[in-house]
């Protein structure tokens, strides 16, 4: 039962929330779609967590669906033994500085009393998300070695059967807890990016650029002008 919660139910909710309410918030008030910058509330401790949290994540993700996209290629990259080392070692190094940045994004927000005003409780559900989900791919990464390899062969056949509506669970039943947990995971947070502040980076801010520029006017308040 749990695993048809997770593998079958969460997926199809997540992307049904997705594809239904990212549009739906994008042409009601594209203004909310802004991330609220806070940088001009607190810098020191956002840059510590920013920059680590983005550029360890980054390429994690987009491995991931590089190996959904393009398995033939990864299994023929992965088939060398040198390539499969290298990998992993530089996918663990990711998720450590990813997570490093993404509990210093969480600790600000807690010991930052000026910032509790601009964070609500979609804000709080996703940074814990985040810090589980980067937790889970951290500890995978020491102690069920060679993930890139066996990522290949078990969750994007099961990813790719989500596609075309036939989901074929025997892929993800017998794994670890530990893994069901990063799977569900990742299934929330797409659940939850419509509803939060995340859903910014399906944003390209492009349209700023036939804008007309800003002409900014000084007074003087002794002269009145």
């Amino acid at each position: 039962m749990l695993n048809v919660f997770i593998f079958i139910v969460l997926p199809y909710v997540a992307l049904a929330l997705f594809l239904f309410v990212t549009p739906y918030r994008y042409f009601s008030n594209r203004l909310t779609w802004s991330a609220y910058s806070t940088q001009f509330l607190e810098q020191k401790n956002l840059y510590w967590g920013s920059n680590p949290w983005h550029y360890g994540i980054i390429p994690v993700v987009a491995a991931h669906f590089l190996g959904i996209v393009a398995p033939g290629a990864m299994k023929t990259i992965l088939a060398n033994t040198k390539a499969l080392i290298l990998l992993e070692s530089m996918g663990l190094g990711l998720g450590l500085f990813a997570l490093f940045g993404c509990l210093v994004l969480l600790a600000r927000r807690l010991n930052t009393p000026i910032l509790k005003p601009v964070t609500n409780a979609g804000d709080w559900a996703l940074l814990f998300l985040l810090v589980l989900q980067t937790a889970t791919g951290v500890y995978m990464g020491l102690f069920m070695r060679w993930g890139a390899q066996w990522y290949l062969h078990t969750a994007v056949p099961y990813l790719r059967s989500l596609l075309v509506f036939n989901p074929q669970i025997g892929f993800m039943a017998d794994f670890p807890l530990v893994f069901k947990l990063h799977a569900a995971g990742a299934f929330l947070i797409v659940a939850l990016l419509p509803f939060t502040k995340l859903v910014h980076l399906l944003y390209l801010p492009i349209d700023f650029l036939r804008d007309p520029p800003i002409l900014y006017r000084w007074r003087s308040r002794k002269a009145g002008q």
